[in-house]
């Protein structure tokens, strides 16, 4: 689960409610609840000139944080999205996910034009 809404167009109660979806969602959809919250550098990796070029998205490992319960989950999702929008790092973008593994590269292989 991914966020691309501006941070700072919401109000911590917002943040606090889509935070609190994504658990649901992620609970509903995967059957268990999360363990860990992951942090991934993401960035486009150019994959080749086919039908006029195409990308894919890397992600770089960052941190992994781990969990217990649904109020901890919401928590660290806050910290960690207010620590990868301060100004420092403006000029990256970061996957914050909720999760069962540890932050991982990825993908693991180069995918292929098919």
């Amino acid at each position: 689960m991914h966020t691309y809404r501006p941070w700072h167009q919401e109000t911590p109660i917002q943040r606090t409610e889509r935070f609190g979806e994504w658990y649901d969602r992620y609970t509903d959809e995967f059957e268990g609840e999360p363990t860990t919250v992951t942090v991934h550098e993401i960035w486009e990796q150019y994959g080749g000139p086919e039908e006029g070029g195409w990308t894919y998205q890397c992600g770089y490992p960052i941190e992994t944080v781990c969990v217990f319960s649904r109020p901890q989950a919401i928590r660290v999702l806050h910290e960690l999205h207010e620590k990868y929008n301060a100004e420092e790092y403006e000029e990256q973008t970061f996957d914050i996910c909720l999760s069962n593994k540890i932050a991982k590269w990825y993908p693991d292989r180069r995918p292929h034009y098919e």
